[in-house]
């Protein structure tokens, strides 16, 4: 079983999720503007589709900007997908791909990345007992 897990999600697409893709949140805001690349979103926008406040919806924005993967620009603010560089465009399609016959593996390895990160957190705060 853990094989065809491995096997879902290409190396490529597993780097990029455990790089630059801290939320199931920025990966849902980060494919809705690709999956539009013609328009130019508001937060409220985002907001509306995510069901999230649109002061959530600027902040997961404006972090994939400063990840250089949306393009921001205006005020106030307007998001676009990045997808001008083919290796980007492509990697963000393979995402999408993925994301979409393999929804629950890329959730999972996401979250795999926020307990595992939470766990170093915790154990740098541990009191360790003398000897």
């Amino acid at each position: 079983m853990a094989g065809s897990k491995e096997q879902s999600i290409s190396d490529a697409v597993r780097r990029f999720v455990l790089t630059s893709l801290p939320t199931v949140p920025h990966l849902e805001t980060l494919l809705l503007l690709w999956r539009e690349p013609r328009e130019d979103w508001a937060a409220e926008q985002i907001a509306a589709r995510l069901y999230v406040a649109p002061s959530v919806a600027a902040r997961l924005a404006d972090e994939l900007c400063v990840a250089e993967l949306l393009h921001c620009a205006g005020e106030p603010r307007r998001y676009r997908c990045r997808a001008e560089q083919p290796a980007l465009a492509a990697l963000i399609q393979a995402l999408d791909s993925t994301y979409r016959a393999h929804l629950r593996e890329v959730t999972a390895l996401i979250h795999s990345r926020a307990d595992h990160q939470a766990a170093r957190f915790a154990q740098a705060f541990s009191w360790r007992k003398k000897d």
